[in-house]
């Protein structure tokens, strides 16, 4: 696990394989300054973010692993340390290979509604200060590389009276949630 500040741009934390079947990841995590109209700029101040990356084996009570297949469902999990007064967001995720000249692909959007649904699930929030991401099946890149570059943009954003407001996002016929206990 590696901890982020507002000052370090991105972290890279890296999931190695241990045999050829297996995908290796390149974790990216940024913070990033949340939208603040102009006029209200000098009267907020954003706190640094102090978080911790992780995937787990299937859901966000998985075992954290290091490594994995194509096979496996996994969960990326971002938990920060509490701040008073705040929120954490998480939105504007892209995957890429980790080939030279592959560009990233935006699979979520900026409010943490998933753009492709076969792919990755909506953020989830457990609480105010934890995160996660359900990728049902793992991807993979053509290239030289079985890396795989997964970039988020984290930010704390005030909250409103103590509560976090956070947009709704559709389920639709391609999501897992959507489709649990159906006849294939």
């Amino acid at each position: 696990m590696e901890f982020l500040d507002s000052s370090t741009l991105c972290v890279k934390g890296r999931i190695m394989s241990k045999t050829s079947a297996v995908v290796l990841f390149v974790v990216i995590s940024c913070s990033a300054p949340a939208k603040i109209p102009e006029k209200d700029a000098k009267k907020i101040h954003l706190p640094a973010a102090k978080c911790s990356f992780s995937v787990h084996k299937e859901g966000p009570q998985g075992e954290e692993i290091i490594g994995t297949n194509l096979n496996s469902e996994l969960y990326y999990k971002v938990k920060c340390e509490p701040e008073p007064g705040y929120c954490l967001h998480v939105g504007n995720c892209t995957v890429s290979g980790d080939g030279p000249g592959q560009e990233p692909y935006a699979v979520i959007d900026e409010d943490g509604c998933t753009k492709e649904p076969s792919l990755f699930e909506h953020v989830q929030y457990e609480d105010d200060f934890t995160a996660g991401i359900y990728n049902p099946l793992p991807i993979r890149f053509r290239g030289s590389s079985s890396a795989v570059q997964f970039f988020c943009v984290t930010t704390f954003v005030p909250s409103t009276s103590g509560k976090c407001e956070r947009k709704l996002c559709t389920w639709n016929e391609y999501s897992t949630r959507h489709n649990k206990g159906r006849p294939s």
